[in-house]
């Protein structure tokens, strides 16, 4: 756990808007975090947020805005971007990034998409791990 905190703050100030992300969890090599700033519930089963990939052993962080149906059990990422640790700079984007698939009931993007929708019904939920960056 340590070292993904350790590993998201060598990615302070890529490309410039206020986020709020917290660590979600981590699954195999890769931390989940979300920027609760982003969380829209356009519906009751409907959630979007932008979403935060960090590998371990990787020097990229992938963010994706991330689209689920908590009715169906789809999720689909609908825009991504990949971030240089070294560099801090946005080093691609995608506009498309794939179909709605299913996230299935206990999977990470399960935790993710629990953790999102706790944050924006209570407004209050924290992890230990939360941190603001400008």
């Amino acid at each position: 756990v340590a070292a993904y905190l350790v590993i998201l703050s060598l990615a302070g100030n890529v490309e410039a808007a206020r986020a709020d992300r917290y660590f979600v969890d981590y699954e195999g090599n890769t931390g989940y975090y979300v920027d609760v700033n982003s969380i829209e519930m356009p519906s009751d089963h409907e959630i979007e947020m932008d979403l935060y990939l960090v590998k371990l052993h990787s020097r990229y962080m992938y963010r994706y805005r991330a689209y689920f149906d908590t009715a169906e059990g789809s999720y689909e990422y609908r825009n991504a971007r990949v971030y240089d640790y070294e560099t801090k700079k946005l080093m691609s984007v995608a506009d498309h990034v794939q179909e709605k698939l299913s996230y299935g009931k206990s999977t990470m993007l399960q935790e993710v998409v629990e953790f999102a929708v706790d944050w924006k019904k209570s407004h209050i939920y924290k992890t230990q791990y939360g941190e603001t960056w400008e």
